[in-house]
């Protein structure tokens, strides 16, 4: 087993700390302050004390530990919503579809976890790369496995990561070498929900994970619902990602109205359920999701990577569904949340174009609709409404995606009163950003505009810019660091 090199020693909190930078604090998905020159302080418990121009802080700062990042920027942490921790080995493998792709390289790369030092070595190396690229919070899929959903918890809590986790649940349609017995699977992701749900005062939680329909009975979704509400922990699952998906899940449950309506049935639905994708919905579906409070996960780097579509982002964001962005990984090729801040304003851009296409052709046709009178326009209508072109399309902006990936990705997950954003009392998950990388003119003068900041950062940005990240006021990756862990691995030891 390779031998990683500790963090403790960089993840002690000082006494009250001053960062000083150019500060970026969304605070909603169209109001963002930006600060040229700030000061986020930070108390010894790693709460924010307060957010201020670096001019307000007394010359005489005795009884504070002063960082001086300037130029660089102050960004809140990102939040992953949606990843998959033994698929990281497996990442950007080409070819096929959904089903196709699971069967080829991910249920291989799964059943390898059932060696828990396989398990560990992962572990490091997925959190590490998360953590050196921003991301302070992360929602994960672990494998069927036990012990290597406990080693993942494991690691996340001595690397400083706030992790969301849950062990894979499957019961049928499943190689048999992933597929459970239904009690058991129960009995141990309620083992580990005991054990680490709430550990550190909430840095870690669990999910209850069933897969998805296909590989899930409706017994055991039921019954993971029920433990779920019992320990008020969390759901996560996939929703309507691929169309062959869903011809499988509608004979599989043919009494359900649709996709969506089998996790109603099973109890699924509500403020703590996270479903990925939802790629396929009808507008019944997204009023279901509405109702119930449920969670969006985007994650559109993955869809076009598996040829699964285009979510409908702005639908979603103006039935005030709560959305996250999540990197998907591996089917999203990368662990990177700045390179799918972009791919989800590409995505949303993609989708404008493709129905602005489609309704202009069949505004060539309406002629030939309006000869058979009232029912044709009746028909053209319907027509409109079934492909989505009823209505002039949106397109999400870099505001909104880097919104979605900071607070917006915090309210998704219910943490929005704890990270997302500097504010005085939430915990200070931070990321140090040298901006020069992705501006050609090599700028990171104050008197860069908020949009051009953004809209490099979201079409731009890249892990190389992350000099440091921090959790609850604790440096948990710095440039460095990461270097020398890295060379660490090859050779064995440090």
């Amino acid at each position: 087993m390779l031998t990683q090199p500790t963090v403790a020693r960089d993840i002690v909190a000082e006494p009250r700390a001053v960062y000083r930078a150019r500060l970026l604090n969304p605070q909603s998905a169209e109001a963002f302050d930006y600060l040229p020159d700030g000061a986020l302080v930070v108390n010894a418990d790693g709460t924010i004390a307060e957010v201020v121009a670096a001019s307000r802080i007394a010359d005489d700062a005795s009884h504070v530990t002063l960082h001086d990042f300037r130029p660089h920027l102050l960004i809140p942490g990102l939040v992953d919503v949606h990843s998959h921790l033994p698929q990281y080995d497996a990442v950007a493998m080409d070819g096929g579809e959904l089903l196709s792709w699971l069967q080829a390289h991910i249920f291989p790369a799964e059943a390898r976890f059932a060696n828990p030092e396989k398990a560990r070595d992962a572990a490091e190396r997925f959190f590490r790369d998360m953590l050196a690229h921003g991301t302070t919070t992360a929602a994960v899929y672990a494998t069927i496995h036990q012990e290597a959903t406990s080693v993942a918890f494991s690691v996340a809590e001595r690397l400083g990561m706030r992790a969301i986790i849950g062990k894979v649940m499957m019961d049928q349609n499943a190689p048999p070498m992933l597929c459970e017995d239904t009690e058991t699977s129960l009995k141990q992701s309620e083992e580990l929900c005991q054990q680490w749900h709430g550990r550190d005062r909430g840095r870690l939680q669990y999910a209850f994970s069933p897969r998805f329909a296909l590989t899930c009975s409706m017994t055991l979704m039921r019954r993971a619902g029920e433990l779920a509400r019992q320990y008020n922990a969390y759901v996560q699952t996939h929703l309507s990602e691929n169309l062959d998906e869903l011809k499988w899940v509608k004979r599989l449950f043919p009494q359900a109205q649709h996709y969506t309506d089998v996790y109603r049935r099973a109890g699924l639905l509500g403020a703590k359920t996270l479903m990925a994708h939802c790629v396929h919905l009808s507008d019944e579906e997204f009023d279901l999701l509405q109702k119930t409070d449920t969670r969006i996960c985007h994650c559109p780097s993955a869809n076009f990577f598996l040829k699964s579509g285009i979510m409908n982002l702005v639908k979603a964001m103006k039935r005030h569904i709560h959305v996250g962005i999540g990197t998907d990984v591996g089917a999203g090729p990368s662990l990177s949340l700045f390179r799918e801040m972009g791919a989800a304003c590409l995505a949303s851009k993609a989708r404008w174009a493709m129905e602005r296409f489609y309704r202009e052709r069949l505004l060539e046709v309406w002629a030939e609709f309006s000869m058979l009178g009232a029912r044709g326009t009746q028909l053209f209508r319907r027509v409109l409404a079934h492909l989505e072109l009823d209505e002039e399309a949106h397109v999400a902006d870099p505001k909104l995606v880097f919104y979605l990936a900071t607070l917006g990705g915090a309210r998704a997950l219910g943490l929005d009163h704890h990270i997302g954003n500097f504010a005085p009392g939430k915990d200070a998950d931070f990321v140090v950003i040298d901006t020069t990388p992705i501006d050609p003119t090599h700028d990171e003068s104050e008197d860069q505009s908020l949009d051009t900041l953004l809209s490099r950062l979201v079409y731009r940005g890249k892990g190389t810019m992350v000099q440091a990240t921090f959790v609850r006021g604790r440096r948990v990756h710095e440039e460095a660091q990461g270097r020398r862990a890295k060379f660490c691995q090859r050779l064995g030891s440090c």
